[in-house]
């Protein structure tokens, strides 16, 4: 009997410090060791999405994004750049002075763009030719979400043509 509590109790701290390991193992942007000049330059536009959005800055955050692309809006919303243009001045609003009548009533509604203060880690990118699909980790003071990106090269420049989250 006593050899099966300690087999237990040995078991559940590997699993334990798995976790912890697990955790301490995440990826910064900053830190991200890129393969190649496109991944770099991908890496250099989410820096700019992850600062601008932090710092509520709407040009640099716009400035990331295609012109054609569609992005996740509020609660599982898509809508155009020149929709985020006219939205998102009173939604960052609204978000930054915290109303909890502002926020979805269900977690599953919750995406990263209700949260003030994030930032993005282990990025993956699948590149295909002029187009790459980035899955980064979004995390907001022990919150993760899954955030999908999706970006094209144009004109010798990288942008974000889709925004998205993984649901609750």
């Amino acid at each position: 009997m006593l050899r099966t509590k300690y087999s237990d109790i040995h078991i559940l701290a590997i699993f334990v410090a798995l976790l912890f390991i697990g955790a301490c193992s995440e990826i910064s942007l900053q830190e991200y060791a890129s393969k190649n000049q496109d991944e770099a330059a991908i890496i250099s536009v989410l820096r700019q999405y992850q600062d601008a959005r932090n710092n509520f800055e709407l040009e640099k955050y716009l400035d990331c994004l295609h012109d054609r692309g569609f992005y996740h809006y509020a609660s599982s919303v898509m809508v155009s750049k020149q929709d985020l243009h006219e939205l998102l001045p009173r939604f960052w609003v609204q978000l930054q002075k915290g109303d909890r009548l502002f926020f979805p009533m269900c977690r599953e509604n919750i995406s990263g763009n209700y949260f003030v203060g994030f930032r993005i880690v282990n990025p993956q990118i699948v590149m295909h030719h002029d187009a790459a699909d980035v899955t980064v980790t979004y995390l907001n003071k022990g919150w993760r979400q899954r955030h999908y990106i999706s970006m094209v090269k144009e004109n010798g420049r990288w942008l974000i043509n889709r925004l998205d989250w993984e649901t609750g």
